[in-house]
């Protein structure tokens, strides 16, 4: 088996590559259906003048349940779920002062913006380190595991990006698991036949975390939170 392994029937298979959001066709027509009724409400609410508030703010609401959503599925990728969630917090909050509390946010101004800005770059930069603490104490059990294969999958959102997710197996408690996590992501990975240490939820063990893999972060994963909190820092300073 080769190392990367890229899968030719996923290419006829709608639901192959779709990250395990969707896996079935009853997934697929609810989650149309749910969009189209999502859209739906929208433009009802914004022919309505005194329900036009919540247009922006229900969009904020989907940005911030979609980026919790992504957030919750990924063990690597955090950068672009966290903006997702900050987008759809600043919407709301926009929305929700605006609508309830007229003039809050010209008396907080620039200062009250940067503020936020500046806690999500905070946490976007903890993010990693918190999450690591959260694994070590929620999963206990460590058990030795082999990656079997890797799967890949070229990301077609912007540039055509090669992503991989590793397949993990080990055996516990007698029996065998094969594991692997739900979302793609980008940069190094475990190569097929390496052994690795990851850490068990003893009473599910398909949950997992491989903390080795998820501690390796690309100097570039930075810069995004460092440009986010050098312009809380200018907005709070200049206001």
């Amino acid at each position: 088996m080769s190392e990367d392994r890229f899968d030719r029937d996923d290419n006829n298979d709608v639901f192959a590559n779709n990250r395990g959001v969707i896996k079935s066709w009853k997934g697929l027509v609810l989650a149309v259906g749910g969009f189209i009724g999502f859209i739906a409400l929208l433009t009802v609410f914004s022919m309505i003048p005194p329900l036009q508030w919540l247009t922006p703010a229900l969009v904020g609401l989907l940005f911030l349940v979609v980026g919790i959503i992504f957030l919750k599925m990924s063990k690597t990728s955090y950068i672009l779920p966290l903006f997702v969630v900050l987008i759809g917090t600043v919407l709301m909050f926009l929305c929700i002062t605006d609508k309830f509390f007229p003039g809050f946010i010209d008396a907080v101004g620039d200062r009250g913006v940067g503020t936020i800005i500046i806690a999500f770059g905070i946490i976007m930069l903890i993010y990693p380190f918190a999450m690591t603490w959260y694994y070590k104490n929620r999963y206990k059990e460590t058990v030795e595991a082999v990656v079997v294969c890797v799967d890949s999958h070229i990301s077609r959102t912007g540039h055509h990006v090669m992503t991989y997710r590793p397949v993990y197996e080990f055996t516990y408690s007698g029996r065998t698991y094969q594991v692997t996590d739900k979302v793609y992501s980008s940069g190094s990975h475990p190569s097929t036949g390496e052994v690795r240490d990851i850490l068990i939820d003893e009473n599910n063990p398909e949950h997992f975390v491989d903390l080795e893999r998820m501690k390796i972060k690309s100097p570039s994963s930075y810069i995004f939170p460092v440009i986010l909190l050098a312009l809380g820092i200018y907005l709070v300073v200049a206001g």
